[in-house]
């Protein structure tokens, strides 16, 4: 298992340049690939694997740029949720969970409400959840009042 996941954007060449970013993405740990849209609409969706994922946007005329964390007005941040006391029992200390931050901004600058975060559980029972609200929803609900703490990569 790689603890140092990518993400990429997904490109729309075809487009006009200030829509040719219609998505970030990020590859999780068992090596589905999450993705949040921005064009046309802000949807998000995980798919079972980069090979699925690029055979469908190869279809589309699509391609991926990996290697840059910031595009425009865009920013994808990926984190680990590093345990230092397992209040619960269940999923230990250290490096518990991968994830991905999404940060969207609109041509304005102000924010999109499209920032948003994956993240992957290491431990079983292994789930991946998305997170509406970002870092502050995954702190709020995993961080155990400071047991538990996001580390950006």
């Amino acid at each position: 298992m790689q603890l140092n996941q990518q993400t990429f954007w997904l490109i729309a060449p075809e487009a006009k340049p200030s829509q040719q970013i219609i998505g970030g993405g990020f590859i999780l740990p068992d090596g589905q690939v999450a993705i949040a849209r921005i064009l046309p609409h802000f949807s998000y969706a995980t798919f079972p694997s980069l090979a699925a994922f690029q055979q469908l946007q190869n279809q589309r005329g699509r391609k991926l740029i990996f290697g840059e964390n910031s595009r425009h007005s865009y920013h994808l941040q990926s984190f680990k949720l590093v345990r230092d006391k397992d209040v619960t029992g269940i999923s230990g200390i250290g490096i518990v969970a991968i994830g991905c931050y999404f940060q969207f901004f609109n041509q304005d600058l102000s924010p999109n409400p499209g920032n948003i975060a994956v993240m992957q559980w290491l431990t079983a029972p292994k789930s991946t959840a998305w997170y509406n609200q970002g870092w502050e929803q995954i702190k709020l609900i995993h961080g155990h009042k400071g047991k538990t703490k996001i580390v950006v990569n």
